[in-house]
C-alpha cells in the first residue's frame, strides 16, 4: 500500500514535470524576463534620460548650452539603451535555454540508458 503511494507519487511526478515545465513553470520564467527588462531600463533610468532630452542641462538656456545639452544626453540614450540591449538579449538567451534544457536532459537521459543497456 505504501509502495504504491510512493511510487505513484514519484512516477506521477515525473510524468507530469513536462506539463509543469511548460505551463506554469514558463509563465514564472516570461514574468521574470519582463520584469527584469523593466527593472534594467529603471535601473540606467533610459525614461528620465529620454524625458529631458529637450531640457537645457542646468538651466543654461543659450544656444550653445542646449545643443550641447541635446548632444549628450542623446549620447548617454544612446549607451544606456545599449545596456538595456544587451541585458535584454542575456535575459532572452536565459529564456531560450529554458525551453530548451527539459528537451536536451530528456535526450540525454535516453541516450545514455540506450548505451548502458547495449554495453
Amino acid at each position: 500500500m505504501v509502495f504504491r503511494l510512493v511510487a505513484s507519487e514519484v512516477f506521477g511526478g515525473v510524468a507530469l514535470l513536462p506539463v509543469w515545465w511548460y505551463t506554469r513553470g514558463l509563465s514564472i520564467m516570461t514574468e521574470w524576463f519582463r520584469k527584469s527588462v523593466k527593472d534594467a531600463s529603471e535601473a540606467f533610468a533610459l525614461g528620465v534620460w529620454m524625458k529631458n532630452l529637450f531640457v537645457p542641462m542646468y538651466g543654461d538656456n543659450e544656444w550653445s548650452g542646449r545643443v550641447i545639452s541635446f548632444g549628450v544626453r542623446f549620447a548617454m540614450i544612446f549607451v544606456r539603451g545599449g545596456a538595456v540591449a544587451a541585458w535584454s538579449a542575456v535575459a532572452f538567451v536565459g529564456l531560450s535555454l529554458y525551453v530548451l534544457v527539459l528537451p536536451a536532459a530528456i535526450l540525454g537521459l535516453l541516450y545514455h540508458s540506450v548505451g548502458l543497456i547495449l554495453f
